[in-house]
């Protein structure tokens, strides 16, 4: 199982700085949000994450800003800050490092981490632990049911999807649904409309909304022509190709807002245990 790692020189941090949303969610999760003195302009859950300094983007953190702060601990992803983590080990800032996490087990691992590190374990075993109670509840209500095949669409042009790499693979799986099996080393891959129809899946969720719902705001940065978020999940199963799924023809191709799977936090147990319902209704009883 991969863990976060430190690079440079770690005390108990008083003051800290998360350049992701997941991360941030973490840290307030872990109550340890009166320690948060910046975060990207990407942060907006809870809400008082919107409250603390901006630190540029998401993509592309401000350095020099963060600097300014002189941070005791600044949180990054492996696979996004690579440029950032360079560029943070020339001036001797203090990083924990988040490898791409493969299982749900290691988003509550990483959590667990983060508590240790700000010194307070206990508090952290045992928050962490709530959320572990939480699965084992939703792996006995759907354990006495076969899983359901479902796909997990990411962008449509080209079709994305999460691999075998990902947690968000792993949390469909621990929800009582089958995957489309995509082994691969990278955690997201492109995918032909053949292979998915091949596949034929019960369960499509998909990026975007219902045709009642408003269109989700931009987020900050993005520049995307046609953002996933903002797909009309009715439309799309009118589309050749996908209305030939059993999902389309049961009218079970569902929206996923980004906090469901985009997100390898603590809300990632909400979002397995709705995903739980939605492939089980005969499991909730």
């Amino acid at each position: 199982m991969k863990s976060p790692y430190i690079i440079g020189e770690v005390k108990k941090p008083r003051k800290m700085v998360s350049l992701a949303p997941s991360l941030t969610e973490m840290l307030f999760f872990l109550e340890l949000g009166e320690k948060v003195v910046g975060v990207t302009e990407q942060c907006d859950f809870p809400e008082e994450a919107r409250r603390r300094e901006r630190m540029g983007s998401f993509v592309h953190p401000d350095i020099e800003k963060i600097s300014s702060l002189r941070p005791d601990l600044i949180l990054v992803l492996e696979r996004i800050h690579r440029r950032f983590i360079e560029d943070a080990r020339g001036r001797s800032l203090p990083l924990l490092v988040f490898p791409n996490m493969e299982k749900v087990e290691e988003v509550l691992g990483a959590m667990e981490e983060i508590a240790r590190i700000a010194g307070d374990e206990g508090r952290g075993e045992e928050l962490v632990g709530s959320l572990r109670k939480r699965l084992e509840e939703v792996q006995k209500r759907v354990k006495p049911f076969p899983p359901v095949r479902v796909f997990r669409l990411m962008t449509d042009d080209p079709i994305i999807s999460p691999t075998c790499s990902c947690y968000q693979f792993d949390a469909i799986r621990l929800a009582g649904g089958e995957p489309l099996p995509l082994n691969f080393e990278e955690p997201y891959t492109s995918v032909g409309l053949e292979e998915v129809m091949d596949f034929d899946p019960q369960v499509v969720l998909s990026c975007g909304r219902r045709a009642e719902e408003r269109p989700k705001e931009m987020c900050p940065g993005c520049r995307a022509e046609r953002p996933p978020c903002r797909r009309v999940v009715e439309e799309m199963a009118r589309r050749e190709g996908w209305r030939e799924t059993s999902a389309a023809k049961e009218g079970r191709i569902y929206p996923t807002p980004c906090w469901l799977l985009c997100r390898p936090g603590p809300r990632i147990v909400d979002g397995i245990e709705l995903m739980a319902k939605l492939f089980h209704p005969e499991a909730q009883g």
